[in-house]
């Protein structure tokens, strides 16, 4: 089901039509909104599309390092299974007593 949402970006309002639910559009909106207040408090000053565009990298990059960490840790607990699997092999074959 296809919403329109307006959200407010560095002063400018947006008309957003999504299938997405219009509390997740508004929160990614305020989530960006809120990453252009940290650089332009940190004194970063650069053209409105240039500041977005930093955004836009900083959240994507922090992204690909979250999918990257899950990615490892499900690696990682691959492995640990793989492990456990192979000592219980070796109690089963160890003669009993």
């Amino acid at each position: 089901m296809s919403h329109t949402v307006e959200v407010s970006l560095m002063g400018r309002s947006f008309t957003i039509r999504t299938d997405d639910e219009p509390e997740q559009v508004r929160a990614a909106a305020e989530l960006v909104q809120s990453r252009v207040d940290e650089l332009r408090h940190m004194g970063v000053a650069v053209a409105s599309d240039r500041l977005l565009a930093l955004v836009a990298l900083n959240l994507a990059g922090e992204l690909l390092q979250k999918e990257h960490g899950q990615i490892a840790g499900i690696d990682g607990l691959l492995s640990e299974l793989d492990h456990v699997v192979l000592m219980a092999e070796g109690l089963a074959k160890a003669p009993l007593r």
